[in-house]
């Protein structure tokens, strides 16, 4: 019976530091707040809507990316207490500005042997990330996508703004993995050491 309940005990603690392990690896790493979305001024407001909610997802999936870090965070907080408060979370933080370089909507002919219209969606766009508070160029990632949906004349509101989504989301997330890849690259110069004087 004790023999028993010893192994019960060991394997509860065993499941314990399984359970923790990869809750310890998946800290996260850097701190962002989206700043701006910038298109030209044809671009519709709800396209910019998109983008910004695309970021926030994408970023939201990956445990190195935090977006809360309490009041300090607030719309109009003191940057320097955010800086304090990333600093004493050990969190790099950065300003992201997504720029909408190109978006265009084009109704294109049914498919051969279909009868709804086609409905193809193009972005280009770039992330750009800035440094919390001295507000440095850190990095930027480039994304481009592009759909193509068939659409209703009844429903063409919804699926016009799906179609963009998806093309939103795709972009987005290239230039999400660009950007991590080159902030992975970015590491702290370390001090030179001072030449040895040779005797």
């Amino acid at each position: 019976m004790k023999g028993s309940l010893f192994a019960t005990s060991l394997l509860l603690v065993a499941t314990t530091v399984a359970a923790e392990a990869p809750a310890r690896a998946a800290e996260p790493k850097f701190y962002f707040q989206i700043k701006e979305v910038t298109t030209a001024p044809d671009v519709d407001p709800a396209v910019k809507a998109l983008a910004a909610d695309a970021l926030k997802a994408e970023l939201a999936a990956r445990p190195e990316w935090a977006s809360d870090v309490g009041p300090t965070a607030a719309p109009g907080a003191d940057q320097s207490a955010l800086a304090a408060e990333l600093t004493k979370r050990k969190l790099r933080g950065f300003d992201l500005t997504v720029r909408m370089e190109h978006f265009k909507q084009e109704m294109k002919d049914p498919r051969p042997g279909g009868r709804l219209k086609q409905l193809g969606v193009n972005v280009q766009l770039v992330i750009i990330g800035a440094t919390i508070p001295d507000a440095k160029l850190a990095f930027e990632g480039h994304g481009e996508a592009s759909v193509e949906a068939e659409v209703s004349e009844k429903r063409m509101a919804a699926d016009s703004a799906m179609a963009s989504k998806a093309a939103l989301k795709s972009a987005v997330k290239q230039a999400v993995e660009q950007a991590v890849v080159k902030l992975g690259a970015v590491t702290p110069s370390a001090p030179k050491k001072p030449a040895k004087k040779k005797s």
